[in-house]
């Protein structure tokens, strides 16, 4: 099993902030050729196991960290830790892409994409591809609620 992409780009962040920093204004110098840690080793060979896509979602990830001020990585910090300090449960329903919806809203869900055509299911998962972690939650819980809206209505 292979660990998730947030816990790799922890390794390689811990590991950004463990390089040695050069004066300001001198040259920089040339790597020296050192014996990995275990520890290097070990995320080397997770990082060998990823895929190219894998690998880009990465690199991704970084730029968007490189990107963040100091504030917006404080309230990054902040969030994982809020996220740590949840129940399990919770935690798996947000990796699901949950969040905190209700179980009615879940169950309508898959009620919702088992009734499906299969043009409409494609349509649904096409749109919710494009979409970014907070709007993927709306959209899914707005086309969930008409869904029900809409089957109250037929009773």
């Amino acid at each position: 099993m292979k660990p998730p992409v947030f816990w790799i780009l922890v390794l390689i962040v811990m590991n950004i902030g463990a390089q040695p920093a050069t004066a300001p204004g001198s040259p920089p110098q040339a790597p020296v050729p050192a014996a990995p840690a275990a520890s290097e080793l070990a995320a080397l060979e997770q990082f060998l196991g990823l895929s190219d896509a894998e690998l880009v979602q990465m690199e991704q990830v970084i730029a968007r960290i490189r990107a963040m001020t100091p504030a917006q990585r404080a309230a990054m910090r902040d969030q994982i830790a809020a996220f740590r300090r949840l129940p399990e449960p919770q935690r798996e329903q947000i990796r699901m892409g949950w969040g905190w919806m209700p179980p009615e809203i879940q169950a309508g869900w898959r009620e919702m994409m088992q009734t499906a055509t299969p043009e409409r299911h494609a349509e649904i998962q096409a749109k919710m591809q494009s979409l970014g972690p907070e709007e993927k939650m709306r959209y899914r819980r707005e086309l969930v609620e008409a869904y029900l809206k809409a089957k109250a209505a037929k009773k």
